[in-house]
């Protein structure tokens, strides 16, 4: 029998920082999660979705999935189950799907027509079932769509949740078809927002839209006889209500806005289908981030005490002095040369003095806004009636929702 699972997700492979390549990252996290799995006995991998940053990934980014995934299939893991989130495309996932399957490596890409090819039975070596997993991969508009877009926001939430909701209903009604009287445990695999989860300003999570429109989620749709809920999107570990509805998070920080934060690996441990306890296990970090902010004196200082550490650290700088100094990247760009351990990749200048004449002039840089503010701007300035603005918005956000798909 099953009795111990891995439960990880939003690994963002190929994902960049400030343009900054991440892959030696990767590599080490990869190193890490296989001694994890093989020191604690793990029999089985859930992936809950969001493997690429992208989706297209590149060469680089492939290679590293596969690898590990043919490392995997060599160890004492024995399944691995993966669902596709936001960032990926489902076409790409699915592709290799009969090849991964000899392999015991179960991929579901996109939303089935039919329930039971997203309910995955885990064999044990002499053919009897040991575990059923409900595999539902990120649900897109097409999958959901049972509203007309002329319909009013609030109509086409209660729709846009109704349609989730009866597309997990169909999925966990087959796993009960297939558990019958047995005591397998069931697990459920998504890669959604819950209400109530948290999100960190800067962790790269983005607001999931339906046609413009914000979706979340209650954890009610999970019903009690699962065993555990393995979820994935927001790059946090935490659990949503119960002790048993878990997101794992992102294995390292997606931006300096997550600098510091706890990083985890959730590993579940089984007696049939009861579940003794979930351990979080904390992921090394492997490159570290940190942000310094004040005038030349303090920057000059953080630097100096990071300078000092024997090891690499990214740095994002915002200069927040009196004084203007015109010359303020090449005062730092060359102070830090004798700091070999230490890199740059953001330096921002927001001295009171500098804002005041951006505030005079009633100008702002295009990196200070947001596409939505932009938009709004445009608005504002063909006039746009308030009561047009509502569906200029709703189909605005649902352009970026399809651009980000």
């Amino acid at each position: 029998m099953i009795k111990k699972i891995l439960h990880t997700s939003d690994w963002h492979i190929g994902r960049k920082l400030k343009n900054k390549e991440r892959y030696e990252e990767f590599k080490k996290f990869f190193a890490w999660l296989e001694d994890v799995i093989k020191n604690e006995n793990i029999d089985a991998l859930l992936v809950a979705g969001d493997i690429f940053d992208n989706t297209t990934p590149g060469t680089k980014a492939q290679d590293l999935y596969y690898s590990f995934l043919s490392r995997i299939a060599e160890s004492n893991c024995r399944h691995v189950v993966i669902i596709s989130g936001n960032h990926d495309s489902p076409a790409f996932i699915d592709a290799p799907k009969d090849l991964l399957k000899i392999f015991k490596i179960h991929v579901v890409g996109q939303a089935c027509e039919n329930p039971e090819d997203e309910v995955i039975t885990l064999n044990g070596s002499s053919g009897e079932p040991e575990l059923i997993v409900c595999a539902v991969p990120y649900l897109r508009e097409r999958d959901v769509r049972i509203f007309s877009v002329s319909d009013d926001i609030g109509k086409i939430e209660n729709s846009l949740l109704e349609g989730i909701k009866n597309h997990y209903e169909k999925v966990f009604a087959q796993s009960l078809k297939i558990r019958r009287d047995s005591k397998i445990p069931i697990i459920a695999m998504g890669h959604l927002f819950t209400h109530g989860g948290r999100v960190t300003d800067g962790d790269g999570v983005r607001t999931l839209y339906y046609v413009g429109t914000a979706v979340e989620v209650e954890s009610n749709l999970f019903p009690e006889f699962l065993t555990y809920t393995a979820l994935g999107h927001l790059h946090s570990p935490q659990k949503i209500s119960r002790e048993n509805i878990r997101y794992s998070g992102a294995p390292f920080a997606m931006g300096f806005g997550e600098a510091g934060t706890k990083k985890a690996v959730c590993v579940l441990e089984l007696d049939g289908e009861n579940l003794i306890s979930v351990k979080e296990i904390p992921v090394p970090v492997f490159q570290r981030l940190e942000r310094i902010s004040g005038g030349l004196e303090k920057i000059f200082s953080e630097l100096e005490s990071f300078g000092n550490e024997k090891e690499s650290i990214w740095l994002d700088i915002t200069y927040s002095g009196e004084e203007i100094s015109g010359s303020l990247q090449e005062k730092i760009s060359e102070y830090i040369k004798k700091f070999p351990l230490l890199e740059i990749l953001s330096l921002r200048d927001e001295s009171r003095k500098q804002n005041e004449i951006f505030k005079t002039e009633k100008t702002k840089s295009l990196e200070q806004f947001t596409e939505l503010e932009m938009f709004e701007l445009c608005l504002d300035e063909n006039k746009v009636p308030d009561s047009q603005r509502e569906i200029f918005m709703r189909m605005y956000r649902d352009i970026l929702n399809k651009l980000e798909e």
